[in-house]
């Protein structure tokens, strides 16, 4: 695969990933607990809501109070990963668009920034999801409700926009490694090289054939 083609894919990914990630933040399905048979509230990271099935009935947003602390984390994680994603994406816009005004250095190190940026965006996106997780899965007390908790659909979103920019941050990692390679950058390969100076075999035969007629 080609470098530009890595480039592509990687601002593909990271675009999904920033897209996923905004939805996983707006919905409010990140931790549910079953109340009775039909009805269940599920906590988000900005509103509380009864559901009963796939309709929600009514929501409330939190107080200072009733904000569990691992959703107060997660909200500040999440937003915190989203607009910082924003700016990645731009610079590495900046980055393509100026491709023959900047310099080769500059451009380098910006690759290298934005690479570094996206696979620690996913890494902190990681922290948020998988600490909920596992108070859902251990049964941990930081729910609104002293009851068993259920796994929503924005913790697997969560999962997904992670993995997707962790997935965008590498590719970028690996353009930026395919842009440094030798036999990438039109440089003389070592066959080449060797042969710089030196005469080559149809040269050393017409100057041993010319000694051989003056002798």
């Amino acid at each position: 695969m080609a470098r530009q083609q890595l480039e592509v894919a990687s601002t593909s990914l990271v675009r999904l990933g920033w897209l996923v990630t905004i939805i996983c933040c707006a919905l409010p399905f990140w931790r549910g607990t079953e109340v009775s048979e039909e009805i269940i509230i599920w906590e988000g990271l900005w509103d509380v809501c009864e559901a009963e099935g796939l309709e929600i009935l009514r929501c409330v947003k939190y107080s200072r109070m009733t904000l569990p602390q691992d959703i107060q984390v997660s909200r500040v994680l999440v937003v915190t990963c989203i607009v910082i994603t924003w700016m990645g994406l731009v610079l590495d816009s900046y980055r393509r668009d100026k491709t023959s005004v900047l310099h080769t250095s500059t451009k380098e190190k910006m690759m290298v920034v934005t690479s570094a940026l996206f696979l620690g965006l996913g890494v902190l996106l990681l922290v948020s999801v998988s600490w909920i997780t596992h108070n859902v899965i251990h049964g941990n007390s930081l729910s609104l409700l002293p009851m068993e908790t259920m796994m929503g659909v924005s913790l697997y979103l969560g999962w997904l926009s992670s993995l997707l920019l962790l997935l965008g941050g590498a590719l970028l990692g690996g353009a930026y490694l395919w842009y440094k390679a030798p036999t990438n950058n039109d440089q003389p390969s070592l066959l080449e090289g060797s042969n710089n100076g030196l005469p080559s075999s149809s040269e050393d035969s017409r100057d041993g054939s010319s000694s051989e007629n003056n002798a």
